[in-house]
């Protein structure tokens, strides 16, 4: 079951120990499980198709357990389905967007489910907000992406998968279509930053609630127009990177790195139980995406991924998370924090500044001051280990060499991870 809200770790309970509150933790693998990545497995002209062994091989290395991709016609058979049977005996699942075609019935969904045997979700035709993109002009084939949803809803009930709803290229249409919330399990939302950091405070007009456009609580706010009550599902973010040929709302590899981690720290924040990245690949149909090159070369971004999640992956029955009693001290109102725990009992604190790091207007870098705070800890605690991200998206491990219970920390835009132990 996918998370539908996550534990904001943040929140302070009311009990102190030793003059430290106590802070709920989240289940480390439940942020994992969140993490997910766009593919284009049907598109021949990529390198998905021209070169899939290799992609495959990334993947894996990657560790990422969730996928997004197209729905096919079962009856084309390999290399399709053989890949996506490949995706299930590694243990990945996919998410199927189904587009608008009146000649698909429930049954053709089924029959591809019980062939590539890694379907986990069912998703509504993609931005059919788009003029033409469901029909002739934009009411009509909003009209149509309605019409068609009962196909998708009759093949997830007999496949007893959730429906992520329709995503909309424009935020106007989650009003445009009033409730639709029967015909889904989560809203939809894509959610792009236009250079910006995951955690800018908007560039646009506020919505009703007074949240400005492009902040996570702008999407959110939509999404309960046309799913009052349903939690949402981010199945595309991400940014654009032209490494030598920069242009106005784009970023360079290594901050798209350090903006790419926030991004899911901060959805996972915001209650999103799964957020997809777009994409895997840099492919000819989406030029300056893609966590690896054109040229099959991972890029930071790539990597930063992997490290995090080979070093918060628990996987394992689900367990209840204690809490840590922790301060941070000396930091300003950018700094955010996560905390992670495992089932060793281990706790895992993500902090980072959440500040712009590069002017995506005039294209030069921006540089944010690390904080020096303090972290805290109450009880019987001590920290073993301190990992800061790098540029190039490895993790930096070092050892603090004590056992104190205060400890010196400083946090950049770069997130940090603490290791923090029981004595």
């Amino acid at each position: 079951m996918l998370l539908a809200l996550a534990l904001c770790a943040g929140s302070m309970l009311a009990t102190n120990v030793n003059g430290q509150s106590p802070v709920q933790a989240s289940p480390a693998d439940s942020f994992v499980d969140s993490i997910g990545v766009g593919t284009h497995l049907t598109y021949t002209n990529t390198l998905y198709y021209t070169n899939w062994q290799q992609v495959f091989a990334d993947l894996q290395t990657l560790g990422i357990r969730h996928v997004r991709d197209g729905y096919f016609d079962p009856n084309w058979g390999p290399p399709y389905t053989t890949e996506h049977q490949q995706l299930a005996q590694a243990g990945i699942r996919t998410d199927y967007v189904v587009p608008y075609d009146s000649t698909v019935t429930p049954k053709n969904i089924e029959q591809l489910a019980a062939t590539d045997r890694d379907m986990e979700l069912l998703e509504g035709p993609n931005e059919c907000d788009l003029a033409g993109a469901c029909g002739d002009g934009v009411t009509g084939s909003l009209n149509n992406m309605i019409a068609f949803m009962p196909v998708i809803q009759a093949a997830a009930a007999a496949l007893n998968v959730p429906v992520i709803g329709p995503a909309f290229a424009a935020y106007e249409p989650y009003s445009w279509v009033g409730n639709i919330a029967s015909i889904m399990t989560y809203n939809n939302l894509h959610v792009y930053f236009g250079g910006r950091n995951p955690g800018s405070s908007g560039w646009g007009a506020p919505d009703a609630q007074g949240n400005p456009y492009g902040t996570f609580q702008f999407w959110l706010d939509e999404s309960k127009l046309d799913a009052p009550g349903l939690p949402a599902q981010i199945t595309e973010t991400g940014y654009l990177t032209f490494p030598g040929n920069p242009t106005p709302y784009t970023v360079p590899m290594n901050v798209e790195a350090q903006y790419i981690l926030r991004t899911y720290f901060l959805a996972y924040l915001h209650g999103i139980g799964r957020t997809y990245l777009y994409e895997l690949l840099e492919d000819p149909n989406s030029p300056g995406f893609g966590l690896i090159d054109g040229n099959m070369n991972p890029r930071p971004a790539y990597y930063a991924i992997q490290n995090l999640i080979a070093n918060l992956a628990d996987p394992g029955p689900g367990f209840t998370p204690g809490q840590l009693p922790y301060s941070v001290t000396g930091g300003d109102s950018t700094l955010d924090q996560l905390l992670l725990q495992k089932r060793d009992g281990s706790f895992w604190l993500i902090l980072w500044l959440e500040q712009s790091g590069y002017d995506e207007v005039n294209l030069v870098n921006t540089p944010v001051a690390p904080q020096e705070v303090t972290l805290t800890l109450g009880g019987n605690y001590f920290t073993p280990n301190v990992g800061a991200f790098d540029d190039s998206g490895n993790l930096n491990w070092t050892s603090t060499q004590t056992t104190n219970q205060a400890i010196p920390l400083t946090i950049s835009d770069h997130p940090t991870i603490v290791k923090v132990l029981q004595m």
